[in-house]
């Protein structure tokens, strides 16, 4: 039995011709992918795509699942599309994915205002690595996206709208001893264990490689990196108090902890280490009021992270240019 989800993998490996772009569209591993592509194949008897070092070409089975698949889908977006156009100022229900960093650093002071101002309607927020946001939305299990933006082959079908770049800082246990130091390198860092939420975007990922050999030549790396990938920006805060361990954490996240002397900043901002966070939504698909209410929330929330970083950056002698 074909589902649309496998329709949608189909037409996404031809839209893109390449199994490598294809998976980064739906917000997938490639080697998953290609599991899901053997076992449709199997399920149908036949190949549906011949490989090459160019990319994928669509066989005659798959142009035929492509021609009738590919009316399936429109057919389905034109019903979503008078089903959303019947609900009108009915809705009831707001389904909402976010990578982890944004879903905790500015999405959920939208939701609490939404909360506030729309007492009857249903939010529900799902956290995720930022590189599953794209392929809910086209799913439908989400109706707006937020998450990081880089590194992402995205879907015609998607608009995404950037929003500001949340600066990121290096924080660690009171204590540590790179805290309170006046010049602290990226090398200088790298001596010590790392915590990562995720997956890090290419413009974070270099400059880090390279502050890796750096440190490896001076004898002071730690080996492991990172020494533990865990989804929970705020969990990781807390495990920084039983080591040397340190992590990258939204600035506007990490002030109030570190008042409460909880954890400290490191005296170290590069204008690439930062969270360049979008709003994904399906083209096709018209927004009602409350959602289109929800986006501006988001939209304040984020400026006002935003602001809240650079002021801190302003008082305590960083510069802020992130972004």
């Amino acid at each position: 039995m074909i589902d649309t989800r496998d329709l949608r993998l189909i037409k996404t490996i031809n839209d893109h011709g390449s199994l490598v772009r294809a998976a980064r569209v739906l917000g997938m591993a490639q080697p998953n992918l290609t599991r899901n592509l053997a076992v449709l194949e199997r399920k149908l008897k036949g190949r549906l795509f011949e490989r090459s070092r160019q990319g994928v070409i669509a066989t005659n089975l798959g142009r035929a699942l492509l021609a009738e698949g590919g009316a399936i889908l429109d057919s389905l977006e034109r019903l979503n599309r008078h089903l959303d156009g019947a609900r009108g100022q009915q809705l009831q229900d707001l389904p909402i994915i976010a990578g982890y960093h944004s879903a905790e650093s500015f999405c959920l002071t939208a939701i609490a205002q939404m909360m506030r101002q729309f007492p009857e309607l249903r939010l529900q927020l799902t956290a995720a690595n930022w590189l599953e946001v794209p392929r809910a939305i086209l799913d439908r299990e989400a109706t707006i996206g937020v998450g990081e933006i880089r590194d992402l082959a995205l879907d015609p079908s998607l608009s995404v709208e950037k929003l500001d770049a949340l600066p990121l800082a290096i924080v660690g246990r009171p204590g540590h001893p790179l805290v309170g130091r006046d010049a602290v390198s990226l090398a200088d860092i790298m001596a010590f264990p790392f915590l990562f939420s995720g997956r890090m975007p290419r413009e974070i990922g270099l400059p880090v490689a390279q502050a890796r050999e750096a440190a490896r030549l001076a004898g002071n790396l730690y080996p492991a990196f990172p020494a533990l990938t865990f989804e929970r920006p705020a969990a990781l805060r807390q495990l920084l108090q039983h080591g040397d361990a340190l992590t990258g954490l939204p600035l506007c996240m990490a002030i109030e902890p570190m008042e409460r002397g909880e954890i400290a900043i490191l005296r170290w901002n590069e204008p690439w280490f930062a969270l360049q966070p979008g709003i994904f939504t399906l083209r096709a698909r018209a927004l009602g009021t409350m959602e289109q209410h929800f986006l501006d929330l988001l939209r304040q929330a984020n400026r006002d992270a935003v602001a809240k970083a650079r002021a801190w950056c302003a008082t305590h002698g960083f510069a802020p240019d992130w972004g």
